[in-house]
């Protein structure tokens, strides 16, 4: 019977010792002692904690990750990128196919020289030409409108290989004083022999390759434009010293 009282007495000693508690946490006197779900569960184990951290920052990791592969993209890219010395316009009223015009590009590569220093010589030809009775009158738009694009701003190209045609186009396109210095310097039988594929053959008869005017021009003012002009104009001169 003693034990029985004993216990008995104990609770209500509990009891009374809780209803205080709850009293002086209702009262502010007591912070109330967190929920059962605001108790932190601390990862023991290797896998606990690499599981804690992986829902705690998997969305971090994945940002950083992709970011970390397109930047290596990027770097990788720029530093395999040709970096051309100078860029030659070839504008004709006939197609003409990227095979064709990596052949130009030899071509003028044995007369240019290395202008960025980085050891070798690279030129790039934009090719711009179409085939006029075509009927792609959209293919024939984009074309002019690229072309349009490098008349107006592009100082690394000086360098226009056209056609009879396709000369007096940009003639007719310019102010009083033309757009080229000159007339076209035709070229001669060298230019087609090395430029010839054996996939398409001989490129049309009748090129020419022109330099731009600079002097009174919106190109007057560009970065290296007078550097390049004095390039473009070397590369001209020899080629016509073999003809």
């Amino acid at each position: 019977m003693a034990d029985n009282k004993n216990e008995i007495l104990e609770e209500q000693r509990r009891a009374r010792e809780e209803f205080l508690e709850l009293k002086k946490m209702q009262s502010g006197e007591m912070k109330a002692p967190p929920k059962p779900s605001e108790v932190a569960i601390v990862p023991k184990t290797p896998k606990e904690k690499w599981d804690n951290f992986w829902f705690q920052y998997k969305w971090h990791v994945t940002a950083i990750v992709a970011v970390t592969v397109i930047l290596a993209v990027l770097i990788t890219q720029c530093a395999t990128r040709t970096k051309y010395d100078l860029e030659v316009v070839y504008f004709t009223y006939t197609a003409a196919l990227d095979e064709q015009t990596d052949k130009i590009a030899e071509y003028i590569e044995k007369y240019a020289s290395d202008m960025n220093g980085d050891g070798a010589v690279n030129v790039q030809v934009i090719n711009c030409s179409f085939t006029d009775n075509s009927g792609n009158v959209q293919y024939k738009n984009t074309m002019l409108t690229k072309l349009q694009s490098l008349i107006a701003g592009d100082q690394n190209a000086l360098l226009y290989i056209t056609d009879e045609k396709s000369y007096k186009y940009l003639s007719g396109i310019s102010d009083g004083e033309g757009i080229f210095e000159g007339e076209p310097l035709k070229f001669g039988e060298d230019f087609y022999s090395f430029t010839k594929t054996d996939n398409f053959g001989n490129l049309p008869e009748g090129l020419g390759i022109s330099c731009r005017r600079v002097s009174d021009t919106v190109l007057e003012n560009k970065k290296n434009v007078d550097k390049v002009y004095e390039e473009a104009s070397g590369i001209i001169q020899k080629i016509s010293n073999l003809n």
